[in-house]
């Protein structure tokens, strides 16, 4: 997992996390925020954007993530930023499409994590099937299509990792049963200088783990061809699962 090297560059080129992080937890709030006052637990912290706008004092927050180094910078980050505030706040290394907890949390959040997961549609449903509120937002298939669209031209196909279909999650949420089950899609455009400054964001979300058997072609044709900057235009779900009984 390559992903803790890239920790410290990780705020440089998380612009969608941060914009992600902000609509999820305002559309949490628009829903009646974190219910009761029992633990909540992110799934991938990454450095603490979501962590931030979620944790209130005092409230037990343990916030996760498969990355060793990224939970440092988050924890250093998060000292910076909160100082006292940080009252409740916890952190712990761990995978979230295998976390199984003895204790329901009172929610389990995440931004931009599960496409992570071997099988996230899977990995969503067994995370919400162990809380009463699972609030998360996922990049889905149809993400980055100016990208998708490059290689093509070039007679290629781009190899990037698979997103989630939105059909499939929901269909597996809502499979559930739950209380209720409320998501809004957004389609977020933004520009890059270059197809670097574009690949380094990418990295982020895991975009760029190639499909198992893909031997990489070059992109230096697909570099080029952006060489003078692009947009990207990502399909973001955001969706809160909840469930009264589990």
């Amino acid at each position: 997992h390559s992903f803790g090297r890239r920790a410290r560059d990780y705020s440089r080129h998380a612009h969608l996390q941060q914009h992600t992080a902000q609509t999820l937890a305002a559309f949490l709030r628009e829903h009646g925020g974190l219910p009761g006052d029992g633990p909540a637990v992110e799934i991938g912290c990454g450095t603490g954007l979501l962590t931030e706008l979620l944790h209130v004092p005092g409230r037990p927050y343990l916030a996760t993530d498969l990355s060793p180094e990224m939970l440092e910078q988050c924890q250093i980050r998060l000292s910076e930023r909160l100082g006292q505030q940080r009252q409740g706040l916890s952190f712990a290394v761990l995978d979230g499409q295998t976390a199984a907890f003895a204790i329901p949390p009172a929610a389990i959040v995440s931004n931009l994590t599960c496409q992570w997961f071997a099988d996230p549609v899977a990995g969503l449903a067994r995370l919400a099937r162990q809380t009463p509120l699972l609030a998360f937002s996922v990049p889905l298939k149809g993400s980055f299509p100016e990208w998708e669209a490059a290689f093509a031209d070039l007679g290629r196909t781009s190899g990037l990792l698979p997103l989630p279909q939105e059909q499939a999650v929901l269909a597996a949420l809502e499979a559930l049963a739950p209380t209720r089950l409320v998501h809004r899609i957004e389609e977020r455009q933004q520009h890059f200088p270059n197809a670097t400054a574009f690949a380094d964001s990418f990295r982020l979300i895991g975009a760029d783990q190639p499909r198992t058997g893909y031997t990489p072609a070059p992109i230096r044709p697909v570099l080029k061809r952006f060489s003078s900057g692009l947009y990207a235009t990502a399909r973001i779900l955001y969706c809160l699962v909840m469930r009264e009984r589990l």
